[in-house]
């Protein structure tokens, strides 16, 4: 009879993407009942060996040089996962921060703009500085140049701003809207929609924001809601639990492995169409802030100072796209979100929207991505669900 592997998880669940490296971990036990993951106890300040208990292997998610002295000295095989210290001489498993931050600047460019920032809360930390390499990168592709901002945590407060933000807060006002901003990660994304609010900067329309992170307990919850790069926490842990188990049994793993993002997720902040001509400008805010309720071309006529047949081209010039078509991307965009992210119903999710009855945005999705709405929302959550099989 082969026994059980012990695992014990060193990291701390303070976090969404470590909450989900220990699901990934997770996974993997359920398919190889033999697993017995376990993280040692709630209060990790000190790592140390549970007493009495043999390991045949450890995951850590460490970020202090004594947590990686005390994974060295263990006597069983050891995989890292995360950013930190990747000068550890211990195999780890992390997403690619650089491809992270390449797809924030890719999706800043396909909206048409020129001008770009990167915030971020702590430069000198190596994710962070690996996401904006990346973004530079690409941005040097595409012959543009990416300032490099930093706000701390908190620092669009009043009174209570650092060097740091009151720098970037000038940046911000002073800047020739309409500009992008990528954020190092979904938190300081949040401070920085704040900030921009505290500048009388509207986003999206002034100023387009995404993140890195994709936090789904954060994003989606945020004033806009939050466009973000979504890393694979969960396949890191993944990979991680199934390179030790081929190590445990006498295969070494590689020095690292890097999983790719897995998508970047378009919310408000950043659904925006770059135009110079104010009444199309126009005509997309009260799109986008009406298109949920039972608003149609003549509504968005009343919110415009113009006739219908001059915004129409105007419009179709800047969008490549009708009025009409533009209110259905919207509240395709939205039911397509609420689809993936609730669990609520098909027919709820229509009403929601501002679609007239189910049926309609059935043959909207029908005819736009060639599924209907309870395939899309199978297909997705499939993905979802089945991170890393591979």
């Amino acid at each position: 009879m082969v026994p059980p592997r012990r695992v014990l998880i060193y990291t701390d669940l303070e976090h969404t993407a470590r909450r989900q490296i220990v699901q990934g971990v997770g996974r993997f036990a359920r398919e190889c009942p033999r697993w017995q993951p376990l993280i040692p106890w709630a209060d990790l300040d000190v790592w140390s060996l549970p007493e009495d208990f043999q390991a045949d292997g450890v995951i850590a998610f460490p970020n202090t040089r004594d947590r990686i002295d005390f994974l060295h000295g263990l006597p069983c095989p050891v995989v890292c996962v995360g950013p930190h210290f990747s000068e550890a001489k211990l195999p780890r498993v992390d997403w690619d921060d650089e491809l992270a931050g390449r797809l924030a600047l890719e999706h800043i460019v396909a909206l048409g703009l020129q001008r770009v920032a990167f915030v971020g809360g702590n430069f000198g930390l190596g994710y962070v500085d690996k996401r904006l390499h990346g973004a530079r990168d690409a941005a040097a592709r595409h012959r543009i140049h990416v300032e490099a901002l930093e706000l701390e945590p908190g620092g669009h407060r009043a009174g209570k701003l650092p060097a740091a933000a009151q720098s970037t807060m000038r940046w911000l006002a002073n800047i020739e809207p309409p500009f992008g901003v990528i954020s190092a990660t979904d938190n300081i994304g949040f401070d920085l929609l704040n900030a921009l609010r505290s500048a009388d900067i509207a986003v999206p329309e002034q100023a387009a924001v995404i993140s890195i992170g994709g936090d789904n307990a954060l994003c989606p919850f945020s004033d806009p809601a939050l466009s973000s790069v979504e890393l694979p926490g969960e396949q890191v842990g993944y990979e991680a639990a199934r390179l030790l188990d081929q190590w445990i049994n006498g295969q070494k793993p590689p020095r690292q492995v890097l999983i790719p993002p897995k998508r970047v997720i378009t919310r408000r902040s950043s659904d925006i169409v770059v135009t110079n001509d104010e009444m199309v400008r126009r005509a997309l805010v009260f799109i986008r802030q009406h298109a949920t309720e039972s608003i149609g071309v003549c509504n968005v006529l009343n919110a415009v100072p113009l006739s219908r047949r001059p915004l129409e081209l105007r419009f179709k010039r800047d969008t490549g796209r009708t009025i009409q078509k533009e209110i259905l991307r919207v509240r395709l965009e939205r039911a397509k979100h609420m689809l993936v992210e609730t669990d609520l119903s098909i027919s709820e999710i229509a009403i929601r929207c501002g679609f007239s009855e189910p049926q309609r945005m059935t043959e909207v999705f029908s005819r736009e991505l060639g599924t209907a709405p309870g395939a899309f929302r199978q297909s997705h959550r499939r993905i979802d669900s089945g991170k890393a099989a591979n």
